[in-house]
């Protein structure tokens, strides 16, 4: 699967009018023992998977660095993540955009409608299924 073709995908139908410093994949960090045994505790179900922790693997592109001298402390940047295409079809970008101190995460989770019917990246109808905000600076 070629993950930078879809990310593409994903920008250009939605994300037009975002200017990205970085884009790249990611992977979840893997449950813990004690995040599984809580959520059993609280909820009664068995956590299978979490979409917050997540480490980059994978950088497809990243804007060239300014080598400009600033004494400020504040920086500021926008990436976007895309997660691996589960058998279901479904995957998640997080965009992540900071702005100083200030800044947040959110999730997106997409859907490819025909997934098992094509292979071709071109061919897929992806579908915006859930916008999560998952972490505020």
């Amino acid at each position: 699967m070629n993950y930078n073709k879809l990310l593409k995908t994903i920008i250009i139908q939605f994300f037009k009018n975002y200017d990205f410093d970085l884009k790249g994949k990611l992977d979840w960090y893997p449950l813990t023992k004690q995040q599984k045994s809580r959520s059993l505790k609280k909820t009664g179900m068995e956590l299978k998977v979490q979409r917050t922790r997540y480490k980059s693997n994978e950088i497809f592109w990243e804007k060239p660095k300014r080598e400009e001298k600033s004494t400020s402390p504040y920086f500021f940047y926008h990436h976007i993540l895309i997660s691996n295409l589960e058998q279901n079809g479904i995957f998640y970008c997080i965009v992540d955009h900071c702005m100083g101190r200030m800044g947040q995460k959110t999730r997106y989770k997409f859907k490819v409608l025909n997934y098992s019917d094509s292979k071709n990246i071109s061919d897929y109808q992806i579908d915006l299924l859930n916008k999560e905000m998952i972490m505020v600076r």
